[in-house]
């Protein structure tokens, strides 16, 4: 069946060196307030700070470190004189240690509005201006998977020119499909299985069925809503939600209904209604544990955290043997960098169910988190014995063994990865990297080719060519391939002094 890509991965193929550098490059320039939202891993978040102290200077950067509850930043960032001569900030851990909501607000209207948003982002919303005019620092808020690029643009009224959001997806994200969960029947998954073509037969054949049934009919909800899961598994999910609609317009307290529409919005990223939707189907079925576990899987991805943990558990108390539930929480852990607790919960689950794929995973991202490849490298390899052709599981893998330092292997995994995926340009030119390490120059710019034949347009990976280029002493070539990533995206600061070198080596001052 040729791949088909979903919602899912609209992060697959980011770069995230290529937003390191898009972020450095405006620290280099910011010499007033600014204020930046870097979402992240908390380990990545560490690399991004790591990198930055040696990549920017001769500035002032500090970073905070919140460890403990507040109530609001401002005025615990008053009392912290110490930081008041940095020219750039970190901040770290607001999302788990802003104590309080955000109360008092005259403006109803705005009230309203701000408490949808994630907490740290209503926040600091209302901060930014005491900030600007106080302190002419550029605070860099590292934070894990809220929205926030859809909460900044879609309320840009809160936030003005100083404001920049840049985003590092981690490999949880992408293993997300597996979270949600249609219960309208059990042949969902096997609808996602088949064909497209399978699944427009399928479908004619229910709108048979359907327009048979009288207008108000008990089967005439069934059908519809076994239609909805058939359109959820090609993507297509306005029409799934339109199928809902038709079923609660015969029965409005139809919590089946209410929880696939919430579905069906949830994969679309309309995740606020979602969440009022799956609060309706719990409403007429107090003890729908699988309502419980997808409301907290989408309070999660609006960095609700707490109120998702306190969800996952409510589906626990309901079902206590229900893996999802364990697994949901151990993602929600690794997102908040409690590694340890992640680890248990997956474990959690995959005693109850071991051939758990995303528990392997989830315990694998969080045991690599903490430095523990073995271990890490070990879980991959048990998700890859119930799911041995899933691509993500592989690259993932590959990733591991490359911060491992095992290159040789890493090369072995992201060759798996892309004989099942072989349109993935970033696990092309990521394999080239590695093979750059190794000095294996002429394969490691094949591969940056083959990148380069899928996506033309990546000057993330000219600019990797150049470097490939460049270490086998091929400068004049390395100076082209550097020239081709300038003109695509002029702005990246690391591939003009990466061609100011060679020119320097070539005799040019």
């Amino acid at each position: 069946m040729k791949y088909a890509g979903n919602v899912w991965d609209k992060d697959a193929l980011k770069n995230p060196e290529a937003e390191y550098q898009a972020l450095l490059g405006l620290l280099r320039k910011k010499q007033e307030f600014g204020m930046f939202f870097v979402r992240c891993s908390p380990t990545e978040g560490e690399q991004i700070i790591k990198r930055t102290k040696t990549d920017v200077s001769p500035q002032k950067i500090y970073t905070l470190r919140l460890d403990r509850p507040i109530a609001d930043f401002y005025e615990m960032f008053v009392n912290q004189t110490d930081l008041h001569d940095a020219n750039l900030l970190f901040v770290t851990g607001i999302e788990e240690f802003l104590e309080n909501k955000i109360k008092n607000i005259d403006d109803r209207a705005l009230a309203q509005k701000l408490e949808h948003f994630p907490r740290p982002l209503a926040h600091l919303s209302l901060l930014q201006s005491k900030l600007k005019e106080h302190f002419p620092i550029c605070f860099v808020f590292l934070l894990p998977l809220f929205a926030l690029k859809f909460f900044i643009n879609s309320y840009p009224e809160f936030f003005d020119n100083s404001v920049e959001v840049f985003e590092f997806p981690t490999d949880m994200e992408l293993l997300r499909q597996e979270t949600f969960r249609w219960v309208s029947g059990d042949r969902y998954e096997a609808y996602a299985q088949i064909s497209e073509q399978e699944r427009d037969h399928k479908y004619e054949d229910l709108q048979k069925l359907i327009a048979a049934q009288p207008l108000i009919s008990e089967r005439r909800i069934d059908l519809l809503l076994e239609q909805g899961g058939l359109l959820v598994a090609g993507n297509r999910c306005s029409e799934a939600i339109a199928n809902c609609d038709l079923a609660l317009q015969i029965r409005s307290n139809n919590h089946l209904a209410w929880y696939n529409r919430a579905v069906a919005l949830d994969l679309s990223e309309h995740h606020e209604e979602a969440i009022e939707n799956y609060r309706q189907a719990i409403a007429y079925k107090e003890d729908f544990y699988a309502a419980w576990h997808n409301l907290g899987t989408s309070l999660s991805m609006l960095g609700r955290y707490e109120e998702a943990i306190n969800s996952y558990n409510l589906a626990l108390k309901h079902k206590p043997d229900y893996h999802y539930s364990y697994g949901g929480k151990g993602l929600v852990c690794s997102v908040l960098g409690k590694y340890e607790e992640a680890i248990e919960h997956c474990e959690k689950a995959l005693a109850l169910k071991p051939d758990y794929v995303q528990g392997w995973f989830s315990r694998a991202y969080a045991l690599e988190s903490i430095g523990n490849y073995g271990e890490a490298i070990a879980s991959y390899d048990h998700a890859l014995e119930y799911k041995p052709l899933d691509h993500q599981i592989w690259y993932s893998r590959a990733k591991a063994l490359e911060q491992w330092g095992n290159y040789t292997e890493a090369i072995a995994s992201y060759d798996q990865a892309l004989e099942i995926r072989p349109d993935d340009y970033y696990a092309w030119n990521h394999r080239g990297l590695v093979l750059n390490k190794l000095e294996l120059y002429e394969e490691a710019i094949a591969s940056h080719d083959r990148a380069l034949e899928i996506n033309p347009d990546d000057h993330f990976a000219w600019y990797s060519r150049g470097n490939a280029l460049s270490g086998m002493g091929q400068l004049e070539e390395a100076i082209v391939a550097y020239d081709k990533a300038i003109q695509i995206s002029p702005q990246e600061t690391q591939v003009w002094q990466s061609r100011r070198l060679v020119l320097r080596r070539l005799g040019f001052e």
